[in-house]
Parts: C-alpha cells; structure tokens; sequence
C-alpha cells in the first residue's frame, strides 16, 4: 500500500521577526534637527520569498530596487496601518516598505522591501 503524504497544516514562518514602525525626527530645544528615532508599531514572524521578474519591474517602476521579499500572516489590526513612509528592521538592517500586499483571502502579508543600512542605534 502507497504511503500517503500530508500537506502541512499550516505555514511556518522562521526565517525570524519583522518590526515595522516610522522613523520620527529628533531635534533640539531650538527646531533643529539632531537625528532621528524609529519607533516600532508591531512585529511579525516572517519568511523569506524568491522575487519574480514582475516584483522587480513593479520596484523599478516606483524608482525602487527590489532586495528582500517577505511573507507575513496578516494581523487584524494591520489594516488601519498606514502604508506611506513605513520601515522594517530585521536582524541588523533596516529597509525601506517599497509595498505591501496581500492574498486574495486575507491571511497573508508581503512586504517588498528596500534596504536602507545597518542599525545603528
């Protein structure tokens, strides 16, 4: 008799975490501006993807470059996440959100990103 084989019952994502937050300017006591602080607004398991030739094009269409693909469960209070001027860290690195997008269902996130530099706080 032929061993049937089980699908996966659900995904597993790690490949590590996923803090997405804004970078807020710090200045001084006169307006001026000292740096800036990134200040997380929610972490996320994550796992890494291939990018498609038509992910490439779409960051190229934006002026972007594509170099981290990642797929996220979608967490319900992510939709009254605003998409404009978001950043990720992940390990040491921190990167631009060139796009967010998701499934036809609703489960799943994936963030196209755009590195930025290490972390140096």
């Amino acid at each position: 008799m032929k061993r049937k084989i089980q699908k996966p019952v659900h995904e597993v994502f790690n490949d590590g975490f996923l803090i997405y937050g804004r970078t807020k300017t710090k200045r001084d006591s006169s307006g001026k501006r000292i740096g800036e602080k990134f200040n997380a607004e929610g972490k996320l398991a994550y796992k890494l993807m291939s990018a498609r030739a038509e992910d490439h094009d779409m960051a190229g269409s934006i002026g972007a470059s594509l170099d981290k693909k990642v797929k996220t469960r979608f967490p319900p209070g992510f939709r009254k996440v605003k998409m404009t001027s978001l950043k990720a860290r992940m390990d040491t690195f921190e990167y631009d959100v060139i796009n967010v997008d998701w499934d036809s269902g609703k489960r799943y996130l994936y963030f196209y990103l755009q590195e930025v530099g290490e972390i140096s706080e």
